[in-house]
């Protein structure tokens, strides 16, 4: 890896003191090698603490020994508040592996700060400032689509005794590297940064996820098990390609939940979710005791080989062994990669286990009593052994939900690498995505109340108040604007205009009922 850092500058007005530090840090197996880095005073600037300049104005270097080691040291410039001047580090290069570089200004009063857009987020005055990337707004007709998303999924929650909880955005970097959840590829989306006090700091991540923090919530709160957990919050993640790197899940976590029972459980929450919002779901099953099973075939005492196919399965699903797989595990690897959503599908695939893949029939079983259960309950499911997930989180079935052409959610039986709990089965449903199916554009504007003259305003109020407590929405204006419903309140009572005709009201409460009606 190589990482290159700009230089910075930072302008100091007279009277400004402050403290600039740099420090270099890098995983455990990194070996870290300056090319050159160095502080340096430009003009009046006076005597640096670091450097011990004693002349206003001198030029100093103060370099990073090279050095091989773990991290380097940091390295402060405090600058005194004589005169005006600027302080400025130059180009710094390493090579490395998984290495960071952090650089720390701390003033006593506001400094103006400029260098490169990487460094200092400055921008023309004539610029229009624009969102960061990866990060999107959701305005009005996007938000009430959202609403009505996340408003169904805590609906389908509560009905099932899930209670709602809410995580930090802000979590310890060593939450999910001690949890062994940060996989290659998650790692390279990460936001992570330093806490920075001023004497040491703390590496943190933006929420990747929202599974483990929920994990240690309830850990942390000794909250009794089992829990039925729900959540609607976002996760972080970096976008190499322009895509979203906030994404809005409502999810379950369903600590200590029974086998099956759990698994059926979550799966009718998702469902009803969905299926409030007019889509038909499908389940997709699958489960990884089949992965497993397979896996063992071709990499049995190889931990090298073992784990370099646990990756590939987790990218490319059941597929990936199939070129290692002897001609007998071939022929049911070849079946379980199609999808069937029959029992004879799965009698099928029992029947080729039983012939030399015995490790297999358990999971067979138990993904046969799922799609009984579900298929009772009026759900389609689909056997999708060949769907791709992550064989060393998971432990038992795992799913998705499908409707449109589109995944909507994905879930599955786990066990928290963290705590007291043994197991558990979550789900996680793409409310950022399903609120950009339902989005439909901006919604009518509600009825407005139009005061004819100032003296009217009271009793225009008053009848917003009554408008509101009758469940309705309407708005105070100063003139109703076309294809608006509009409720004139003057000194001759009440005039209701819709659609550009009058429509004669003789009291408040006809009003309310013409309102309700058109609604």
């Amino acid at each position: 890896m190589r990482l290159t850092m700009d230089s910075i500058e930072v302008l100091r007005p007279p009277g400004v003191s402050m403290t600039i530090t740099t420090r270099r840090a890098c995983e455990p197996s990194a070996r870290l090698m300056p090319r050159f880095t160095y502080w340096s005073t430009i003009g009046p600037m006076g005597p640096s603490s670091s450097s011990r300049c004693t002349a206003p104005g001198g030029v100093r270097s103060v370099p990073h020994a090279e050095s091989t080691r773990r991290s380097s040291p940091a390295r402060s410039v405090a600058v005194a508040p004589k005169g005006r001047g600027a302080l400025r580090m130059s180009t710094t290069e390493y090579t490395g592996a998984s290495t960071a570089a952090s650089v720390y200004v701390r003033p006593t009063t506001a400094i103006p700060y400029h260098g490169s857009r990487e460094m200092a987020d400055t921008a023309p005055a004539s610029a229009l400032p624009t969102r960061s990337r990866g990060m999107r707004d959701l305005l009005p007709g996007e938000m009430a689509a959202f609403r009505r998303a996340e408003d169904a999924f805590r609906a389908a929650a509560a009905r099932w005794g899930y209670e709602e909880v809410r995580t930090p955005t802000i979590e310890r970097y060593s939450l999910f590297t001690l949890a062994g959840t940060l996989t290659p590829q998650m790692l390279s989306r990460v936001y992570t940064f330093l806490d920075w006090d001023g004497w040491s700091g703390e590496r943190v991540v933006l929420r990747p996820d929202s599974t483990i923090p929920v994990v240690r919530a309830a850990e942390e709160a000794g909250l009794p098990l089992p829990a039925r957990l729900s959540y609607v919050q976002p996760r972080y993640r970096y976008s190499h390609d322009g895509e979203e790197g906030e994404l809005w899940q409502g999810g379950l976590e369903y600590l200590g939940a029974p086998p099956l029972l759990g698994e059926v459980e979550v799966l009718a929450v998702g469902c009803e979710t969905l299926e409030a919002l007019g889509f038909a779901p499908v389940v997709r099953l699958a489960h990884v005791g089949v992965a497993r099973a397979l896996l063992e075939t071709v990499a049995a005492g190889d931990e090298a080989k073992r784990q370099e196919l646990t990756d590939r399965l987790a990218e490319e699903g059941l597929a990936a062994l199939l070129p290692q797989l002897s001609s007998q595990h071939a022929s049911f690897a070849a079946l379980a990669l199609e999808e069937g959503d029959g029992p004879g599908f799965l009698a099928n695939l029992r029947a080729l286990a039983a012939d030399g893949l015995a490790a297999a029939v358990p999971a067979l079983e138990e993904l046969e009593s799922m799609v009984e259960t579900l298929g009772a309950s009026g759900r389609r499911s689909v056997i999708a052994l060949g769907m791709p997930c992550d064989f060393e989180y998971y432990e038992g079935a795992v799913f998705e939900f499908s409707a449109r052409d589109a995944v909507w959610g994905r879930g599955g039986r786990y066990r928290p690498p963290l705590g007291r709990c043994r197991t558990a089965c979550g789900l996680g449903l793409e409310l950022s995505a399903l609120a950009a199916a339902l989005a439909t554009g901006r919604a009518a504007p509600p009825p407005a109340v139009v005061p004819e003259t100032a003296a009217d305003l009271p009793r225009a109020l008053d009848v917003l108040r009554r408008i509101h407590r009758a469940g309705l929405s309407a708005s105070l204006e100063a003139s109703a604007a076309a294809n608006v419903v509009a409720v004139h309140v003057g000194p001759h009572g009440l005039r209701l205009e819709a659609d550009g005709a009058t429509v004669p009201v003789s009291s408040l409460e006809e009003l309310i009922s013409v309102l309700a009606q058109q609604k």
